[in-house]
């Protein structure tokens, strides 16, 4: 390298950095670092984040929609009606699904005071006031019957199940709330829809089946996502009558024979995992943790669509359910339980479209 060539070198060295905001020259005591793209800036140019606090670029931060507050893209939040930009004083959570909602798009319950985004809102015919759903349709805590209360613990070996049926989609509320095997309904996270609802049967005997099937064959739902609903069966617990023994049971059936009694576990539902030694909370398929049932919770919805599917999931669960009184624990093997609810599937049930079919080419 030339002497001339260093020289050069050097003056160029010696040029001053500028602001890339400004073109202002940049010095040490007032210069800036971006918090992202860590590019020098002046003291001036540089803006902090209302949330996070951190100095940013102009080009990094946002305008808050709500008010002149900037905020980092990392801190920013987003109203879920409209998308508008929402800094931390400007943003509210929905109390119904916990989304962030702006102050043009939030609505107030009349009743409870709940903030409430315009999914989760809901309108009253009467005084055209927004309400939550829990204050518009009210939730009814199940009062079993005392009477169907007193005969099940009258009698030890007798089958008792309960039901919950998801409903996430418009439907005649009223129908069901005062049917006389409906003991309970509430809204449910995974019910999004504005008109959704679970209720809950009273105790049911296997000479409600009939009935309760019935019930079930007039719920015609409107909705947009059906298929977040789901079915939950409650079978009485006793002594033999343990999570594991119910996990067999699950595992044995074909992808076939669980379609036919309308489960979903054995296509991997993020709802109704089916986990050995994992037997609780509200995604396993066997849950353990009621004090009087193992829950089931394996089961697409139940309505007009499916109910024929229901009454032969209560053939299955009632044969089961006996097959395990019938034996001690630690007298039967996972592969006597597995092989039983396979046969089970097919035996006692005889309502599935695919065995109805079966039925008649055998008699023809």
């Amino acid at each position: 390298m030339t002497n001339d060539s260093k020289t050069t070198d050097a003056a160029n060295d010696e040029t001053p950095r500028v602001c890339p905001c400004c073109d202002e020259p940049l010095r040490e005591d007032k210069t800036e670092h971006c918090a992202i793209c860590k590019g020098s800036m002046c003291a001036d140019c540089g803006e902090e984040c209302v949330n996070c606090g951190y100095v940013y670029c102009p080009s990094h931060l946002a305008d808050c929609d709500d008010c002149p507050n900037r905020v980092c893209y990392d801190c920013a939040a987003y109203c879920t009606d409209c998308g508008d930009i929402l800094c931390e004083e400007c943003r509210t959570v929905c109390d119904g699904c916990d989304e962030y909602v702006c102050a043009d798009c939030r609505y107030s319950c009349e009743n409870c005071g709940d903030i409430l985004c315009g999914d989760c809102v809901r309108w009253s015919d009467q005084d055209d006031c927004a309400y939550c759903a829990n204050c518009l349709y009210g939730s009814k805590a199940p009062a079993y019957s005392p009477e169907r209360q007193r005969i099940m613990d009258s009698h030890e070996h007798m089958f008792t199940v309960g039901l919950e049926i998801e409903i996430n989609g418009g439907h005649d509320h009223d129908k069901l709330k005062n049917h006389p095997l409906i003991a309970g309904y509430c809204t449910d996270g995974s019910l999004y829809h504005r008109d959704g609802l679970e209720y809950q049967t009273d105790i049911l005997f296997t000479t409600d089946f009939d009935a309760i099937n019935e019930l079930v064959e007039s719920i015609h739902c409107y909705g947009d996502e059906p298929e977040r609903a789901g079915g939950h069966m409650h079978v009485r617990r006793t002594r033999r009558q343990t999570p594991s023994r119910w996990y067999w049971a699950l595992k044995g059936l074909s992808d076939r024979q669980a379609r036919n009694l309308n489960m979903r576990h054995t296509y991997y539902n993020r709802w109704c995992e089916l986990r050995h030694g994992d037997y609780s909370g509200k995604d396993t398929a066997v849950n353990d943790t009621h004090a009087d049932t193992i829950e089931l919770r394996t089961f697409a919805r139940w309505d007009d669509t499916t109910a024929t599917r229901l009454a032969v999931a209560l053939e299955w669960a009632h044969h089961m359910w006996r097959y395990f009184e019938s034996h001690e624990l630690y007298q039967l093997k996972t592969a006597d339980i597995m092989r039983e609810s396979a046969r089970s599937a097919y035996a006692a049930p005889r309502t599935t479209p695919a065995m109805r079919l079966a039925t008649s080419r055998k008699e023809n």
